[in-house]
């Protein structure tokens, strides 16, 4: 059964598209403005508000991507988070794909994977993306966030300022968010 029929049997129709369009949709008033904010709260409202980031519909490579990682583990049963480093050579016109997960809810240290993308940088390869995705408990529908957390940001403004990372990509499995490395400071980090 795919994730989507998966999530529509445990929710509902009703919950399931309200879920996802809460998610995939721009509202200004997607946290109550009279709430104080935390980092990551701040962040997510940076998205959903239109002020950073553009929200669109998953692409093929990126549901490709998360399914890779769902046939691993199962995001009801077992989830986990992972992040897939995708670099262009445009004069060889290639696509490499760096892929880091484990079996625990969050990826493991990418260590061996910036020592590689470190050497492609001085092979004509670029840091196009870092595609990284977010569920939430049941608790919450399962329906990640479609905003950087301030770990994730800290992560991206890494990855810019070593790797020259061009674009972060946060995808919930239904929608991604794209924020171009111009706006990474703009986000709440550590």
């Amino acid at each position: 059964m795919a994730y989507r029929d998966s999530l529509i049997t445990l929710l509902g129709d009703r919950t399931f598209s309200g879920s996802v369009q809460r998610e995939g949709n721009l509202d200004a008033h997607y946290f109550n403005t009279n709430e104080l904010l935390n980092g990551d709260q701040k962040n997510a409202a940076l998205v959903h508000n239109g002020t950073l980031g553009h929200l669109r519909r998953i692409n093929f490579t990126e549901a490709q991507l998360l399914n890779y990682q769902l046939t691993r583990y199962p995001l009801l049963g077992h989830p986990t988070e992972f992040v897939a480093y995708i670099e262009v050579h445009e004069e060889e016109e290639l696509v490499r794909v760096y892929f880091c997960s484990s079996d625990e809810p969050w990826p493991p240290k990418h260590h061996v994977v910036f020592s590689a993308i470190e050497k492609d940088l001085g092979h004509g390869w670029k840091l196009k993306y870092a595609l990284h995705n977010h569920y939430e408990p049941d608790t919450n529908n399962y329906v990640g966030i479609l905003a950087p957390s301030m770990s994730d940001v800290q992560m991206f403004k890494m990855m810019k300022e070593e790797y020259a990372l061009e674009t972060a990509l946060i995808t919930n499995g239904f929608h991604t968010v794209a924020i171009e490395n111009d706006d990474f400071h703009r986000f709440e980090s550590y």
